[in-house]
C-alpha cells in the first residue's frame, strides 16, 4: 500500500512534537534517505543531566546528548547491554521540572555512549518532552536563518 501511494506522491509523515502520524500530497518526491537510519523522529543535538536507574537499582549519572519524541543518546561512562529497560529522568534546566521516563530500552552499546528509545512515560511528561524538542526546533531554525 505504502508503495502505491508513494506512486501518487502521497507521503506519510510523523510530527516530531505531537507524535501524530498522517498522510499528506508532495508535488516533489523527497531526497533518498539513508535504508539503515529507522527513526521516525529527527534526533537534535543538545547537552542535558540525565540519571539512569536500572531494573537493579544501579543508579548513573549521564548526559544526554541528543533527543527526539522517540529516544535519546546518553554519553556514558557504564554501559549497559542491548535490550536493557531502564527508568529515565532527564533535567532539562535547573528552574524546570524533570522529565520522567518510566520505560526505556537499550538499543544500542558503544564504548561510551548507548541508544535509548523511550516506551512509557505519562502525559504531562511528554507534554514537557515536547516544549524541550520545540524550544530546540525554533532554535535550530533561528541558527539557520542567522548563517543563511
Amino acid at each position: 500500500m505504502g508503495r502505491l501511494l508513494n506512486r501518487f506522491r502521497i507521503l506519510s509523515f510523523r510530527c516530531q512534537l505531537c507524535t501524530t502520524r498522517f498522510r499528506a500530497y508532495r508535488n516533489q518526491l523527497p531526497r533518498q534517505t539513508s535504508v539503515t537510519d529507522r527513526r521516525q523522529y529527527k534526533r537534535l543535538p543538545v547537552s542535558l543531566r540525565a540519571n539512569l536507574l536500572t531494573e537493579n537499582a544501579l543508579r548513573m549519572d549521564n548526559r544526554v546528548t541528543d533527543i527526539s519524541m522517540g529516544g535519546c543518546t546518553l554519553e556514558t561512562t557504564t554501559t549497559l547491554p542491548q535490550g536493557t529497560f531502564i527508568e529515565l529522568v532527564i533535567k532539562p534546566a535547573s528552574d524546570e521540572e524533570p522529565i520522567k521516563i518510566e520505560t526505556a530500552m537499550v538499543c544500542s552499546s558503544r564504548p561510551e555512549s548507548m541508544g535509548i528509545r523511550f516506551l512509557e512515560m505519562v502525559a504531562d511528561d511528554k507534554n514537557r518532552l515536547s516544549q524541550v524538542i520545540l524550544s530546540l526546533l525554533v532554535g535550530q531554525s533561528a541558527n539557520l536563518q542567522l548563517f543563511s
